[in-house]
Order: C-alpha cells, then sequence, then structure tokens
C-alpha cells in the first residue's frame, strides 16, 4: 500500500519523481524502488515525508484519515510517531 500512496502524494503534489525525490533528500532512482514496492520504507523516508510534505503517517502506511497532517509534529515528537506508526504496520519488529 505504501507504494501506492507514494505515487499519490506525488501526483497531489504535482511533483515529477525527480523533483519530489530532490524535496525528500534521496535519488530518484531510490524513490521509484519506493513507488514500485521494490524497497521497504525506511526511516529516513518516513521522516522526510512528515517533515517536508506534512503527509500523516497513519495514512502513508494503512491508507486510513487524512492525506495531510493539519499539524506537523515537533521534532521530539517525530521520532516517537514514526517507531510508533512503523511498528503497528509491521515496517519494523516490535
Amino acid at each position: 500500500m505504501y507504494a501506492e500512496n507514494l505515487k499519490k502524494i506525488r501526483t497531489e503534489l504535482g511533483l515529477s519523481v525527480a523533483k519530489f525525490a530532490e524535496k525528500l533528500e534521496m535519488s530518484a532512482s531510490t524513490l521509484t524502488g519506493y513507488e514500485r514496492g521494490e524497497r521497504t520504507p525506511s526511516w529516513n523516508l518516513f521522516t522526510q515525508l512528515h517533515i517536508k510534505a506534512n503527509v500523516n503517517m497513519n495514512w502513508f502506511v494503512s491508507g486510513e484519515g487524512e492525506m495531510f497532517c493539519q499539524k506537523p509534529f515537533e521534532q521530539d515528537e517525530l521520532e516517537q510517531k514514526v517507531v510508533e506508526v512503523m511498528k503497528k504496520y509491521g515496517v519494523i519488529q516490535k
């Protein structure tokens, strides 16, 4: 699901793969790997999506709720939230 949702985010923002990769501070080939489902979401992908594009992490992995957050997390809250969401959806082991 995350691969499809990543494409939806990029489309909603009206960005090419190259521009979205630049915004997320990664290579276009890395982003393409995520969009094709060939790569497992990394810590960096989660944090960059939230910080750079205000993406709701729950929506990103589950499709539930709103695509974008009303209010971004503060830096100290972000790490805890990323771990919580990644564990909840099995991206990382508990």
